[in-house]
């Protein structure tokens, strides 16, 4: 009706008319166009990258994806390590940095997962302050032992373990850490029951496993496979990702034990509120850069899979580990301040 009586009006109306609608009109492109022009010139500035710790797997990682993301944004992407607190005071950084895509967190999954009902106040929400925007690793671990221990097998770790209850010792990179909630679980599915001695790393804890300090322990297989090829360690188990091609004749711990499926990750996340074409932007990059052959096959090296996923899967993902994690924290009566 509304355009009929336009056509039947008299011509200054229909200027009039006309004009009223295209600066009406004028006046909603900023508001419709904005956030699209923002994302298509993003970024327009240096972009923060907050890892955990320099010279850790995770910050190999960041610098490895982000070298390739830099290149397909023609823009720089500066890694800032920020260790502490478990990685708390990162995420507690990012969390309140500005939603505008250039402050970005590559974070392990324990900051998320476990440090929420791990710390009393953890000076983050990982549902309520983050955006996800993209998994990129998966990481391979593996179950070792000490030789000294005379198990050759999982079975015969378990039968001994049973037969000593509370006697044999494992370590982990400290209280809390997901290799401790990994033992954890694994104790409860095996039904046995093992001693926990916290250091202050991974690669602490696999040289006092080497060493014989402690029995045995789970670890990313890139720390563990220079000791089990000199002998110094014995592979039980694969655990995490559980890539064809790693370990070939180690048994997968999930075929003995059902439910101990824990795949530690690395993830890309945004400040919350960030633009939906922003992190579809930086999604597609992150992408490009873990199917780049070099990226592929360095990241192998370090025995870690790429894992390319949409925002909404890592969300999924991250949800799910929350419900184990929770549990599992509940289960060892472990809080941190």
């Amino acid at each position: 009706m509304g355009e009929t009586l336009l056509a039947n009006a008299p011509i200054n109306a229909r200027v009039k008319c006309a004009i009223a609608l295209s600066v009406a009109a004028a006046g909603l492109l900023p508001a419709l166009s904005s956030t699209g022009a923002a994302a298509q010139g993003y970024p327009v500035k240096p972009v923060r990258v907050v890892n955990l710790a320099a010279g850790s797997l995770n910050d190999s990682i960041t610098r490895l994806v982000f070298a390739r993301v830099s290149e397909a944004l023609s823009q720089q992407f500066i890694v800032d390590s920020r260790p502490g607190a478990g990685g708390n005071i990162a995420a507690a950084f990012v969390a309140k940095s500005p939603a505008d895509g250039h402050t970005l967190f590559l974070t392990g999954q324990n900051v998320l997962v476990v440090n929420p009902f791990l710390y009393a106040n953890p000076g983050f929400d990982p549902l309520r302050d983050f955006e996800p925007v993209s998994m990129v690793t998966k990481i391979s671990e593996v179950l070792i032992a000490h030789p000294s221990l005379s198990t050759k097998s999982l079975t015969d770790f378990v039968r001994l373990a049973k037969a000593k209850p509370g006697d044999i010792s494992y370590a982990s990179a400290g209280n809390g850490h997901p290799q401790h909630l990994f033992m954890a679980l694994f104790q409860r599915k095996a039904a046995i029951r093992l001693a926990h001695v916290p250091y202050k790393g991974p690669p602490q804890a696999v040289l006092a496993v080497v060493g014989g300090e402690v029995g045995v322990m789970n670890v990313g297989i890139g720390l563990a496979r220079p000791h089990i090829a000199s002998g110094k360690l014995v592979p039980l188990a694969k655990t995490g990702y559980l890539a064809a091609d790693t370990l070939p004749g180690v048994p997968a711990l999930t075929a003995a034990y059902p439910g101990t499926e824990y795949v530690p990750w690395q993830a890309v996340y945004a400040p919350k509120g960030v633009s939906v074409e922003i992190v579809t932007r930086l999604n597609a990059a992150i992408g490009r850069a873990l199917a780049a052959p070099e990226v592929v096959s360095r990241l192998k090296e370090l025995d870690v899979t790429a894992v390319h996923s949409s925002p909404g899967e890592l969300d999924k993902i991250v949800r799910a580990d929350m419900v184990v994690n929770r549990e599992l924290v509940k289960s060892i009566g472990l809080k941190l301040d």
